[in-house]
């Protein structure tokens, strides 16, 4: 019974590393993996997937289709979003000074540096 055990969890093992990355909803364009010790978020991105992949996709409908399912939708930047927080939400606030608090800190600024 172990070995068997064993046996099958090698075969979803096997299984899930030879999905397709390409494979998303039509229209999206797969997004580069993300790193396991520190994820690099892509400018494009609108969800990451279960799978630790991103996608670009418009909307929920089919993202991540083939990797997982969306395990968080970020949609689009909102108007007057300024930053872009590691862990995929959005910074509205003007202040640079604990942008992303709570947030894993900042990914990637959005728009020109204040003066």
């Amino acid at each position: 019974m172990k070995a068997f055990a064993t046996l099958a969890i090698c075969a979803l093992l096997a299984a899930g590393a030879s999905r397709s990355a390409a494979a998303q909803a039509p229209g999206a364009k797969p997004v580069k993996k993300a790193a396991a010790a520190a994820t690099e978020i892509p400018h494009s991105a609108t969800a990451h997937c279960g799978d630790s992949t991103w996608s670009s996709a418009a909307s929920q409908q089919g993202a991540c289709a083939k990797h997982g399912g969306v395990a968080k939708w970020i949609g689009k930047a909102p108007k007057g979003a300024t930053a872009r927080c590691k862990d995929g939400e959005f910074w509205t606030s003007a202040a640079r000074q604990g942008a992303c608090g709570g947030h894993d800190g900042v990914a990637y600024w959005i728009g020109k540096k204040p003066k």
